[in-house]
């Protein structure tokens, strides 16, 4: 009798909801921030947030529409770059598309895999630190 090939599965490991409030206590406060006191740490952080979450829904088919509205934040937020680095908060039809990410991020926590968020994050430090290097 053969024995059938094992394929070994990679173990879920759910983000707990202690992780889950302190991450999205740091997504809303960083969206009030940028709303009502701007500046480029509170963007690069909050821009941070959106390209690790991105990055881990990246080959997620079954969240395909969350990814979209991630993606449409994300460029909303992009828009106001140059607003926020002269230190003005993002105009209102700005912050809409910021806002629905966010509040999707927040809703995705809970569903999460940890170890996909760790793998999201070592790898746009990698991107960050191939940035870093070209521009050298």
């Amino acid at each position: 009798m053969k024995k059938k090939k094992r394929i070994p599965r990679t173990v879920r490991i759910p983000v707990t909801s202690a992780l889950r409030d302190e991450f999205a206590m740091q997504l809303h406060t960083l969206l009030r921030g940028l709303e009502h006191s701007p500046c480029v740490d509170i963007f690069d952080n909050l821009a941070g947030i959106f390209n690790v979450v991105q990055l881990a829904l990246e080959h997620d088919a079954k969240r395909s529409h969350e990814a979209r509205l991630i993606t449409g934040g994300a460029a909303a937020l992009n828009q106001a770059m140059a607003r926020v680095i002269a230190g003005q908060p993002p105009a209102a039809h700005e912050i809409a598309p910021i806002r629905v990410g966010v509040n999707t991020i927040d809703a995705l926590l809970g569903r999460l895999d940890v170890s996909v968020l760790h793998g999201a994050i070592q790898r746009l430090r990698a991107m960050r630190a191939t940035t870093k290097e070209r521009e050298l």
